[in-house]
């Protein structure tokens, strides 16, 4: 019975040991991810409603596009147009990068802003650049 006793408070111990490390890593602080917001200077829009904005994330090279307007201003062509311009203005600011790569289809989203009773259409590309 002792021998018993011993061998499972020796498990117990070794046990402890074994899973001490993983929760030292639980407890340590987890990086930012550090999504940086960028409105680019040169917006390439005919629309003058439009706006363009990215959201970067240097840790994963991954890069979302939203390209605003009024939905009755929209055409999907120009957004395309701009979305790709912006891009490539992105990739030449950033040298390490050849190309990216589209992660999922582009989309676009229509909603109505409730201060003002606009109805909005918004184009959105997500890419992850490739160096």
């Amino acid at each position: 019975m002792k021998k018993i006793f011993a061998l499972v408070a020796a498990v117990f111990c070794f046990s402890a040991v074994a899973f001490a490390d993983e929760i030292d890593d639980l407890l340590k602080p987890q990086p930012d991810n550090g999504i940086e917001t960028i409105i680019p200077e040169d917006q390439h829009v005919t629309n003058k409603t439009a706006r363009v904005e990215l959201q970067y994330t240097p840790l994963t090279d991954e890069v979302r596009l939203f390209y605003t307007c009024h939905a009755v201003a929209f055409d999907q062509g120009e957004a395309m147009n701009t979305a790709l311009a912006v891009l490539k203005d992105f990739q030449d600011q950033h040298d390490e990068y050849y190309g990216y790569k589209y992660m999922k289809r582009d989309s676009v989203k229509y909603y109505k802003d409730e201060k003002t009773g606009f109805k909005w259409a918004m184009y959105q590309s997500y890419v992850r650049f490739q160096r």
